[in-house]
């Protein structure tokens, strides 16, 4: 039953993607026209991460339906996402203010904080201390920047959505490994067949790009599963970060780097290590081709180690970040094209 949930789920997600694409395309909405900043040559579709939620929340709720599931996580998961989701349908519409978008992002940022690390942890009399503003502070900061790495790096065609099924498999994959008799690898994976049914359709060359809506939406699911699997005991936030490190070594690298020759940060560019490497090549495909690669055989196994050695978790995502962050210095990433020569 759980399989037959899964390939539904993606047909559904496949189908809803091929429906918003003819439904944009007759009305001219949520459109995006290339301009020099972008890699894309000619108008497509976008938005097209309104696919990946809505089969999601019906694998959600089929999942209670079916296999009565209580799924007390997902009311306070809703309120989380909507104005997320809302914020990003209005930024693919019409561009905007920064700062309208991070007052969303930072309102349900703060409430994703609250109710993992606060209200939870009220019965344990919770403390306000230094140490505890501290951790809340930078887990709300964390929750921001997972929300708009994921937005940057939504660059190239299948980039994301390739990211976004190899993260939440893995995930599931650990979740059963740790515990096979809990829902958390049942959700999980529904999030990865949701992704990889509009994948079919983001894959080189894009039919439809997942937008806003989609891009910033899933890093606020990242955020979400990352407190809410580490509330439960069940994935170590280190093993997430490992899971994260192709995405987040690039946008976090490429940040630091453009802040440091005082580059204006709200001013689109192609300087991330992957526009780098796409211009080089002269290949999107490839690029996204290596990215999985090198998931699946240098992050996957170092996430795995990292879940099974508890002890070394720091020393692990140590190992896993340095050669990425290694190979942005190489590559010249952050850097305009008269400062790599």
């Amino acid at each position: 039953m759980t399989l037959a949930l899964i390939s539904f789920t993606i047909l559904l997600s496949y189908v809803s993607v091929i429906f918003l694409e003819f439904i944009f395309l007759k009305y001219k909405l949520f459109i995006d026209i290339p301009n020099d900043r972008n890699i894309h040559i000619k108008p497509i579709p976008s938005a097209g991460g309104i696919s990946i939620f809505f089969s999601f929340f019906i694998y959600l709720y089929l999942l209670s339906f079916f296999f009565e599931e209580e799924l007390e996580f997902f009311t306070i998961f809703f309120i989380i996402l909507l104005p997320i989701m809302i914020i990003g349908l209005i930024d693919d519409l019409k561009q905007t203010k920064v700062t309208i978008r991070l007052f969303f992002q930072l309102f349900s940022a703060s409430l994703l904080i609250y109710y993992f690390q606060i209200s939870q942890n009220s019965n344990l009399n919770f403390e306000i201390s230094q140490t505890n503003l501290l951790i809340t502070l930078v887990s709300i900061l964390l929750s921001m920047w997972l929300m708009n790495l994921y937005n940057f790096m939504d660059g190239i065609d299948a980039y994301a959505a390739s990211e976004s099924v190899f993260v939440f498999s893995s995930a599931s994959f650990i979740a059963y490994l740790n515990e096979p008799s809990g829902q958390m690898h049942i959700i999980l994976i529904g999030f990865a067949a949701a992704c990889f049914g509009f994948l079919l359709r983001n894959w080189f060359p894009a039919k439809i790009f997942m937008g806003d809506t989609g891009s910033v939406s899933i890093g606020c699911c990242v955020a979400f599963f990352i407190f809410y699997s580490a509330s439960e005991s069940v994935i170590s936030i280190y093993t997430w970060l490992i899971l994260l490190s192709v995405f987040i070594s690039d946008s976090t690298y490429t940040l630091f780097v453009r802040v440091v020759t005082q580059k204006n940060l709200l001013k689109p560019h192609l300087t991330h290590g992957f526009h780098i490497l796409a211009k080089k090549s002269g290949s999107q495909k490839e690029i996204t081709k290596y990215m999985i690669l090198v998931n699946l055989f240098w992050v996957l196994p170092l996430a795995l180690i990292s879940n099974s050695f508890n002890d070394f978790h720091i020393l692990v995502t140590i190992v896993a970040y340095l050669p990425l962050l290694l190979y942005l210095i190489k590559i010249g990433a952050g850097l305009e094209n008269i400062q790599r020569r």
